[in-house]
């Protein structure tokens, strides 16, 4: 472990990608106590040097500091002193990033998706493994009150076996996109589901336990060069016996519908099990155990005397690099996002054909 990590006030950090992620990043990193952000690259000069006048606008300690603009990130990884960095480029260049920043000796926090190439994601996996370093993947949905509280529920097994999951995610993925990488399939494969609908998916995997043993899906560009519609059904089944709620053997059915060429937002995750339905809804818990309508989920009806907090990436992040507790998203973690995302592109490509998951 770095001896700089340990101490709050030397944490240096460099940002690459000064898109709409990097500056995301740059606000959540201006929100804790001693992280300076020192570099940033990008290889359009505007948008770097942007981000760059942004730094001492929001970090409390570096009015008045320069900060290091770069047009790759191999040079950024080269700036003096730095302890870790944010990862915010295009998906493509996601893995030979992490893997430059790891030979660099820097911890790596990537936004997701990590790959969509197994083969990449178990060299990333090995590399962390090999050296002392943390690496995150930003999947925020882990890290927000709601899928912890559901996801303790849950394990808790007082509501019984899951039974069945619907998810539906909407959103405009279109107008904002257009001309960018997002929708271009080389550097975007899976257009809107491959890069956004991880989101929704890795939150499911993560609370429950579960992933996809077969599944079928359909998806249509609308109009664009990528997939913006996706949708299908599928069967889950435990990841293992560690992870999964009490007593759940048998497979779930699940469906799925992902429109990214909504007019607003909105997220809608439905799980039953043997005594009660939960909803997350646009990030609020709700439930019912057929006592009463739906209503909120608390601290309360798991028994819970502390309250569940909210966390962001970058802050658990951070907390990591301090000695606090390890990350929830590691590189090794995002197999089941993968297999199912390889799956539904693989299933629509070939007319809905249903695929049948390996580990």
């Amino acid at each position: 472990m770095n001896s700089k990590a340990n101490d709050p006030t030397r944490l240096r950090a460099g940002i690459i990608g000064c898109g709409w992620f990097g500056r995301v990043h740059l606000e959540r990193l201006s929100e804790i106590p001693g992280i300076a952000v020192c570099a940033v690259s990008d290889p359009d000069p505007a948008a770097r040097r942007k981000l760059a006048e942004r730094v001492p606008e929001l970090m409390r300690d570096q009015q008045g500091t320069d900060v290091a603009d770069y047009a790759s990130a191999e040079e950024l990884m080269q700036h003096p002193g730095l302890d870790f960095v944010v990862i915010a480029s295009p998906n493509r260049w996601h893995v030979p990033q992490v893997l430059a920043a790891l030979e660099h000796g820097l911890h790596v926090l990537c936004e997701k998706p990590l790959s969509l190439v197994p083969e990449e994601v178990t060299q990333v996996a090995e590399a962390t493994e090999r050296s002392d370093r943390i690496v995150a993947i930003a999947y925020q949905s882990r890290y927000r009150r709601d899928s912890r509280l559901l996801r303790e529920a849950l394990r808790s097994g007082r509501w019984g076996r899951i039974t069945s999951i619907d998810v539906f995610a909407c959103e405009d993925w279109v107008t904002p996109n257009v001309g960018t990488w997002r929708h271009d399939p080389e550097r975007c494969p899976g257009g809107y589901f491959g890069d956004a609908n991880g989101h929704q998916l890795d939150l499911l995997f993560h609370v429950t336990g579960l992933e996809a043993s077969r599944l079928r899906a359909t998806m249509e560009n609308r109009g664009t060069p990528v997939p913006i519609v996706t949708w299908g059904e599928a069967r889950l089944r435990p990841q293992s016996a560690a992870t999964a709620p009490p007593r759940q053997t048998d497979d779930v059915p699940f469906t799925f519908t992902f429109v990214g060429d909504a007019k607003h937002w909105r997220e809608e995750i439905s799980i039953q099990t043997e005594r009660a339905d939960f909803v997350m809804r646009n990030t609020r818990l709700l439930w019912t155990d057929s006592s009463a309508d739906l209503r909120p989920f608390t601290e309360e009806d798991l028994s819970l005397s502390a309250p569940v907090t909210s966390d962001t990436p970058d802050s658990a992040f951070v907390r990591a690099l301090r000695g606090g507790e390890p990350v929830v998203s590691a590189p090794g973690t995002v197999w089941p996002v993968l297999r199912f995302t390889l799956g539904a592109l693989a299933s629509a490509a070939q007319g809905g054909v249903e695929q049948h998951m390996t580990t």
